[in-house]
């Protein structure tokens, strides 16, 4: 009971989600970071300058690119914690209108969260970089 009158009067503000425009810059910032970081291995073996230029780039990108994932992943979490949504849920509570628009945020923002893709890209793209490397190194590639 005294969880339903504190989310009744509770103040707290659902957050608005992004356009696909600002998800997709994001997404396109971490990929291309994600590659250019990966690319270092194989552009060291021909240029120490092309090398620093990329890791600069590929860190600027993912420094930018993981500070908003730490900001959307932070809003997700107070939205769970302001609203007691989890203990709500575990128990069985009968969710407020402002309880039912936190968890219509929440899974609007893991539905459309380009996150996935991009850990399998980086996995893929780790992998390649590795193998190439590898080569590179044992002499086996020629590039």
């Amino acid at each position: 009971m005294m969880n339903e009158l504190k989310s009744e009067t509770h103040t707290f503000e659902i957050p608005h989600g992004y356009g696909m425009s600002v998800i997709n810059l994001y997404f396109w910032v971490g990929l291309v970071s994600a590659i250019l970081l990966r690319g270092i291995i194989i552009v060291d073996h021909y240029s120490v300058f092309w090398g620093k230029a990329i890791w600069y780039l590929g860190v600027a990108g993912y420094l930018w690119f993981f500070t908003h994932r730490y900001h959307i992943a932070k809003r997700r979490c107070s939205v769970v914690q302001d609203l007691g949504l989890l203990e709500k849920v575990r128990t069985r509570q009968k969710l407020s209108e402002k309880d039912l628009e936190g968890m219509e945020y929440l899974l609007w923002s893991l539905s459309v969260s380009k996150e996935r893709a991009n850990y399998l890209v980086i996995s893929v793209f780790s992998i390649i970089a590795l193998a190439l490397s590898l080569g590179l190194d044992l002499g086996i590639l020629k590039f």
